[in-house]
């Protein structure tokens, strides 16, 4: 198909598109989920063509298909919001009207203006056309519907509750009425509402509520709870105090709850340090939300929000110098069967290198562990070290650059970073980085690019290769580094500025404010050589030959 694609000049796009003329609905909805797949490369053009046609279409399931596809356009949609306001108002499919709701929410506050035309299902007999309202108001920002959307605060449907929780925190408005859910006898309503209120202008005043959520007997609760104290930090340090008791509770669910609170108010929380020293000792397992994750409901938590010792590690990395006197315990943590406590203390070491530096032969001996996960780590530690104390050990460096062979992607990645930071040892190492370019996994061509940047002069000399990284890289990720490691290079970079424009017009968000970053960078710098009166590299005087 791809041959015959390039023979008759069709992009992708164009094979797809025919398809939307077929006489069979199940194909032309094919097609449109094919289109919501490829929205990122649709032009105006290509939507009004293609996509906008089949918003009426003669079969409603078709339209239901249209409208999803265009909600994945997100604001690049807004022109076409009174379209799917009339589908909304005069359909009768309730599928057709649901994704209708999902579309104009997706456009966000630039629809603000087709609010009306959402509010009156918040009344509908139907209740999942209430949430989907409710969705869609809070994620246009249409504030004039708050008190609308409070009301279903009392509905009896945990569904439609969770949905006016989630959208009144959206629109910033009626805390206190979200608030007073916090107590509710029905878990699902707790936990919307401490995920509602810990985004909220004001949040601070409910800490006192939050405590006993800590302690929930159900494990989202607490992790919301926990997540409340890492959003605000200090401005709860209240929470210091009552979440320290709860380390010695006998749930491990509760006690990495609390230890996560406690990481997230930081180095408030210090006082807490010798209780967090105990936690690290503790060896359970939140299993609570396992059935979840083996049913495929949910992802598998992280490690710090399911075990005690990891969460405890990870707060002591975020209380400063204060927890950096807890070193020598993190160091303890590396001889743990658990290879994710090992993870996770290498993370936490990682952090404080400058007090990590006296125990840097028992992080390097984690370079030799059979887990992936603990080698990549001791890899970042080792570099942090060498970062943060301006010497590099040779036989370290060595191994680390050992692990570039790595069969694993994520060690062969984090023994590139950690080798970057070592200065001298890594400039031995830059050509072993350029070869990286090629390499299958795009998170080691990132970490490479990056590395050969931070090489100095010696990196310098490989900027055409960086620049090519800009457009065959294999993601957006490995074009985003190729442009800010150009932007590093000085004046060779610049050299490639050319080629850093064309990448204003790249399909992707992300590589394009890349783009323009460097470019202005590039624009910066020439200033400021002209201003130090500095001459354009073309007006100099050729050097005589030797």
């Amino acid at each position: 198909m791809a041959s015959v694609a390039i023979q008759n000049h069709e992009t992708p796009l164009d094979l797809v598109s025919r398809n939307l003329k077929s006489e069979r609905a199940d194909s032309r909805c094919g097609a449109l989920r094919e289109l919501g797949r490829m929205s990122k490369r649709m032009s105006k053009r290509d939507i009004e063509q293609s996509l906008v046609p089949m918003l009426s279409d003669s079969d409603s399931s078709v339209q239901e298909h249209a409208l999803v596809a265009l909600s994945q356009l997100h604001g690049r949609a807004v022109d076409y919001a009174p379209l799917v306001a009339t589908k909304l108002e005069q359909s009768r499919a309730k599928e057709v009207k649901r994704a209708a709701l999902l579309a104009l929410g997706s456009m966000g506050p630039l629809a603000a203006s087709h609010a009306q035309s959402v509010q009156p299902f918040l009344g509908n007999q139907d209740l999942d056309l209430v949430v989907d309202a409710c969705s869609a108001l809070g994620k246009m920002r249409a504030a004039n519907f708050a008190d609308a959307v409070s009301s279903k605060l009392s509905s009896s449907d945990t569904d439609v509750v969770f949905a006016a929780c989630m959208s009144l925190a959206e629109m910033d408005s009626h805390l206190q009425d979200v608030g007073k859910l916090l107590k509710h006898s029905d878990a699902r309503v707790r936990s919307a509402a401490v995920n509602a209120v810990k985004s909220m202008t004001g949040a601070e005043s409910f800490s006192a509520e939050i405590v006993p959520l800590l302690s929930d007997s159900d494990s989202y609760v607490r992790l919301g709870a926990a997540d409340y104290a890492c959003r605000l930090g200090g401005k709860v340090a209240d929470l210091a105090g009552p979440a320290g008791k709860l380390l010695s509770d006998p749930s491990p669910g509760v006690v990495a709850a609390a230890a996560a609170a406690l990481g997230g108010i930081g180095e408030s929380a210090a006082s807490q340090i010798p209780a967090l020293e105990q936690a690290l000792r503790n060896d359970g397992e939140d299993s609570s939300t396992l059935p979840l994750t083996v049913a495929g409901v949910s992802p598998k938590l992280v490690a710090l929000l399911r075990k005690p010792a990891c969460a405890a590690a990870a707060a002591l990395a975020n209380m400063g110098s204060a927890g950096a006197t807890s070193a020598a315990r993190l160091v303890e943590c590396l001889n743990a069967k658990d290879w994710e406590v090992r993870v996770a203390a290498l993370h936490a070491l990682s952090r404080m290198p400058a007090a990590s530096a006296r125990y840097e032969y028992h992080i390097s001996d984690m370079l030799r562990d059979e887990a992936p996960p603990v080698a990549a780590a001791a890899c970042l530690a080792v570099g942090e070290i060498a970062a943060a104390t301006g010497e590099a050990n040779n036989s370290t460096a060595r191994a680390v650059s050992e692990l570039m062979e790595h069969p694993h992607p994520t060690v062969r990645a984090r023994a590139v970073q950690g080798l970057g930071m070592m200065g001298d040892e890594a400039h031995a190492h830059v050509e072993t980085f350029v070869a990286l370019f090629g390499d299958r996994a795009w998170n080691v061509q990132a970490e490479a690019i990056r590395a050969v940047a931070k090489c100095g002069e010696i990196g310098q000399m490989f900027a055409p290769d960086v620049c090519r990284m800009t457009y065959q890289g294999s993601s957006a990720a490995v074009q985003v580094a190729a442009c800010e490691a150009l932007a590093r290079m000085g004046h060779r970079g610049a050299c490639f500025k050319e080629e850093v424009q064309a990448l204003e017009d790249d399909m992707s968000e992300e590589v394009r404010e890349a783009a323009r970053k460097a470019l202005k960078f590039f624009e910066h710098s020439e200033k400021s050589a002209l201003a130090d009166g500095a001459r354009p590299a073309l007006t100099e005087e050729p050097e005589p030959d030797e």
